[in-house]
This record gives structure tokens, C-alpha cells and sequence, in this order.
């Protein structure tokens, strides 16, 4: 039988979901020859060897199903023994945390200590941590393995992968994606936020990792296909009522709220109802083509040509990405958004795909 799709089909296997101290998402095993219950504790087989874990599933019957990993197995419900040796590790992981808390301090290393890991074994313990820049931790590691009699290793994790990692609630009140169903992460910018007419407020749209919310990808395909029907907000459109210009769009309803020009004031249209005033290249500038702007097309193409030729797109993309796709804080992103001129006087808006 191809080995392939031994890994892959799940026929009459049992299975549960176990949770771990170190991580807030659970994980699937197999568990044939064991009944567990929610809340037992049980020792696994792991990448990084045998590991305590709490059930948080019962066992399922798996048939047919499909998985694209290979699952482990259970090892066995967890002795008191076993216990007995992790309660000692929890000791362990809180001396050696504050150990590397103080040598952090000592040797002045820009860095953040996440959490620190004791293997099953008593043998290693894994210090998660965070930075920005590349830090020399040769010293503090060597000092706090003599200290600790334990080998030390450092592994560094992004802000994403930490709050992955320690779990948490989000500003809606549920336990975050990234550490409950969210499988990888997808790329996030603050483009999304603009397309959503969100308010680029980076209290409102920022997780609690201090990156843009992973969740305004969610509903990006809905908005991107609204605004081919519902003009943005600050465009120019042709009313039943005549021209006007768009206050309020509001693609769930697929309304606008225009100003009509003359004396008709404020009024409520379908989107169906309105259309552009001009292509969506002269929106931007909110004229039309022709004398300033000729002119300085013209002083541009000038300066271009006393600079001499550019490097292709693709090299100029490689050595300066856009700050829209960045992983950075909000309120970097919306700097540089506003120091590279894409907000384009709208606002909140910009152009529409």
C-alpha cells in the first residue's frame, strides 16, 4: 500500500484533541487504546519527543477522513509520576525565566523574553523570544546553562507567532484566530482597512500581537467585488437628482449617501441608481486632464530624464516594498502610507481595484 495515503486516510482511528502548557492551540492525536476524557492529563509523542498534555476533546471516531499530516499517538494517561515531573519542570521554567529576565537586563540585549519550555525530559529548555534586530546572546546563554545545569537554546518567534503561542481574547471578546482555527497567516495590509472604509485608527484595527488585525482578510473578497458597484466615498457621480458628490458609501446595503449640487441637499440613492462622474483616473486628482496638470507631467518627465533610467519594476519592488505590505505596526504603516502620498486627499479611501 502506498505509504503516502496511510498518512493521509484516517480509517478506524480514534482520536482527541490535547492542549499544551507552551501553546494555546490544541492539537490532534491518535488514541486507539485509550479512553480519555476532557481534562485528563496524558503523555504524547511529539516532534520534540514525548510531552504532557490536558485533553480537551473527547475521542472521535475519524473514518474516511482525510489528514495532511501524519498524527501521533498517545503514549499513555499520564501516571502520577508524570505529574510529579511537570510540576517540577513549572518550577524550573519559572527560575530559569527570571534567570534570563536578569541577564537580559545585565548585558542590555534588545530583546523580549516570550516564555521559557522545559522539555519532558528535564534535560533542555527552550527560550522563546522576540526582536526586531539580531542580538548576540552567546554570553547570557552560557552563564545561565552553568547556573541552571541545563542546556539552554534560544529560539526567536515573531509577535504574531507569540501571541499564537500565549493565546488570548480579541477586542470581540473571542479567543484569538491565530491560536484556535487559523492554520497560517495571511498576509494583512492596511489597503484592507482603506477598502473596508474602517477608520485607520490603530487602537481600532490593530490585534493584541500590535500588527494589523488578521481578521480584515475575512471579508476582503466582499468588499473588493462592492466596489465595482458602489461608488467610494468622495467620488463625483451622476444622480436621478443630478450631480453630487459621495458622503457615505455603504456597501452592505449597497447604498450612497450623496450631496446633490443646487439646493436638494443631502439624499439616499441605490447604487444602482448613480454612476461616475469620470474615470476613475481623474477621481483621484478631482480635475480634468489638461493645463496644470500637463504641466506637471511635463516637469516630471523632466526630472526623470536628468536622473537617467530607472531599474526595472521588479528590482524597484524587491529594494523598496510598499509600506502597505509590510509587517510592521499601524502606526508605521499609516506614516508611510501618508508620506508616499497613496491616501490621495480622500480620507480614509483610496481608489478602487
Amino acid at each position: 500500500m502506498d505509504t503516502r495515503l496511510e498518512t493521509q486516510l484516517i480509517e478506524n482511528d480514534f482520536t482527541i484533541g490535547v492542549t499544551f502548557r507552551h501553546s494555546a492551540r490544541a492539537a490532534e492525536f491518535r488514541c486507539n487504546h485509550l479512553d480519555l476524557r476532557v481534562g485528563d492529563a496524558c503523555v504524547v509523542d511529539t516532534e520534540r519527543g514525548p510531552c504532557i498534555g490536558t485533553v480537551n476533546r473527547s475521542r472521535i471516531k475519524a473514518e474516511g477522513r482525510r489528514c495532511h499530516k501524519q498524527l501521533r499517538n498517545v503514549l499513555r494517561k499520564a501516571t502520577p509520576r508524570d505529574i510529579e515531573v511537570d510540576k517540577r519542570n513549572v518550577e524550573k521554567e519559572k527560575g530559569i525565566y527570571r534567570g534570563a529576565r536578569q541577564k537580559i537586563q545585565e548585558y542590555r540585549l534588545r530583546m523580549k523574553l516570550s516564555q521559557v519550555e522545559v522539555t519532558f525530559d528535564e534535560r533542555r529548555a527552550i527560550i522563546y523570544f522576540t526582536s526586531e534586530d539580531r542580538v548576540d546572546f552567546r554570553e547570557m546563554v552560557k552563564q545561565l546553562a552553568a547556573e541552571c545545569n541545563v542546556r539552554i537554546e534560544m529560539r526567536q518567534v515573531g509577535v504574531r507567532d507569540e501571541a499564537k503561542q500565549l493565546g488570548g481574547n480579541g477586542i470581540c471578546g473571542v479567543k484569538l484566530c491565530c491560536s484556535s482555527f487559523l492554520q497560517d497567516f495571511a498576509p494583512v495590509s492596511i489597503k484592507m482597512a482603506k477598502d473596508q472604509n474602517l477608520s485607520l485608527n490603530p487602537v481600532k484595527i490593530s490585534g493584541v500581537c500590535g500588527r494589523l488585525m488578521c481578521c480584515l482578510t475575512y471579508e476582503q473578497d466582499f468588499y473588493k467585488e462592492m466596489q465595482k458597484i458602489v461608488p467610494r466615498t468622495g467620488k463625483t457621480v451622476i444622480t436621478p437628482e443630478g450631480r453630487g458628490k459621495v458622503l457615505v458609501a455603504d456597501f452592505l446595503r449597497q447604498r450612497v449617501t450623496v450631496m446633490v449640487e443646487g439646493e436638494k441637499g443631502i439624499m439616499v440613492f441605490e447604487a444602482a441608481q448613480v454612476q461616475l462622474a469620470f474615470p476613475p483616473q481623474q477621481q483621484q486628482q478631482g480635475k480634468r486632464p489638461g493645463g496644470q496638470q500637463d504641466g506637471k507631467r511635463r516637469d516630471r518627465d523632466n526630472r526623470d530624464r536628468d536622473r537617467g533610467p530607472r531599474p526595472p519594476r521588479e528590482q524597484q519592488q524587491q529594494t523598496r516594498p510598499p509600506a502597505a505590505e509590510k509587517d510592521l505596526p499601524p502606526e508605521q504603516l499609516i506614516k508611510e502610507l501618508e508620506a508616499d502620498g497613496e491616501n490621495g486627499g480622500n480620507g480614509s479611501n483610496g481608489e478602487p481595484a
